[in-house]
């Protein structure tokens, strides 16, 4: 027969370990006493709490794997995006500094100007063999005429033969039909200059062989026949060639101006007439007047 005592014993211990947990929180609520053994406790353990660790960890490890690997590649994907998108940005601000340096250089030769200008952004180019005109964003309501002389930064780039409200064609100095009034700058020996249909190669015709010309002369603008002010730069001699069965000398010379380069143009306009100017001129239409009658 079973006695009753060993019968409660798994009750009876349970009820002890209940009152000593409960006894030690009352204890470490309200002193001190357990916190040096808490402390040992605490090293002796931490072994067996790392290795309990261990499955966790190793969990987490690959899970953040594998979840990492789509954000990988997004960020990549949106580091090469950046990448590109810099990269056209710088290429845009090195076009815009070049466009600048364009424009301040532009501005630069229009101190010295003393004709009314007016800036220019060119559209359109074409150089054909037989026809070298471009065309530019000004027009009727900007003051734009036919004849007006055109330069860029460096020189004399053409004059303006068709105005269109908002655009005009000007024809190069490099066109086979144009001729332009020069004067060698070193010397003051007035001639002409013509087109050849090749953007780097102008004729200088009908010059004696007793000239006074050599490579490397400077050809400014003369100012003869009122469509181009004197004094702005055309182009520079490179050959002269000499010639025992022809009456003129062989004499070509290449353009100052940028003509196949540049991307805005000023368009010079006829300075305001003087009033002596404005008097001469009325004078002769008086004359006139007089005649016909």
């Amino acid at each position: 027969m079973a006695s009753p005592f060993r019968k409660n014993t798994g009750w009876s211990q349970y009820a002890a370990v209940f009152v000593i947990c409960v006894a030690m929180m009352l204890v470490d609520s309200r002193t001190s006493w357990l916190d040096a053994p808490r402390n040992v406790l605490s090293v002796v353990l931490s072994p067996i709490q790392g290795l309990a660790s261990v499955p966790s960890s190793i969990g987490r490890y690959f899970t953040s794997t594998l979840t990492a690997e789509p954000d990988l590649q997004i960020a990549y994907d949106n580091l090469r995006n950046e990448y590109f998108k810099l990269k056209s940005e710088s290429l845009l601000l090195r076009t815009l500094q070049e466009e600048n340096e364009d424009l301040r250089a532009l501005l630069a030769a229009s101190k010295r100007l003393k004709e009314k200008i007016t800036l220019a952004e060119l559209m359109d180019v074409n150089l054909d063999r037989d026809n070298h005109r471009v065309s530019v964003g000004r027009g009727i309501r900007d003051g734009v005429y036919v004849g007006q002389a055109v330069i860029d930064d460096q020189g004399v780039i053409g004059q303006v033969t068709e105005v269109m409200p908002l655009s005009s064609i000007i024809v190069l100095i490099t066109d086979p039909g144009h001729a332009l009034p020069v004067q060698i700058e070193r010397n003051g020996l007035r001639t002409v200059v013509h087109g050849t249909g090749s953007v780097s190669l102008l004729r200088v015709p009908f010059l004696n062989k007793n000239s006074d010309i050599v490579a490397g002369d400077v050809l400014i603008s003369s100012g003869m026949g009122g469509r181009f002010p004197n004094g702005y730069p055309v182009a520079i001699v490179t050959g002269v060639r000499v010639i025992e069965d022809e009456a003129f000398i062989r004499v070509t010379a290449e353009p100052i101006a940028k003509l196949d380069r540049s991307n805005h143009v000023l368009l010079l306009s006829r300075e305001a007439q003087t009033q002596g100017e404005k008097r001469i001129e009325a004078l002769i239409s008086e004359g006139r007047d007089n005649d016909s009658e």
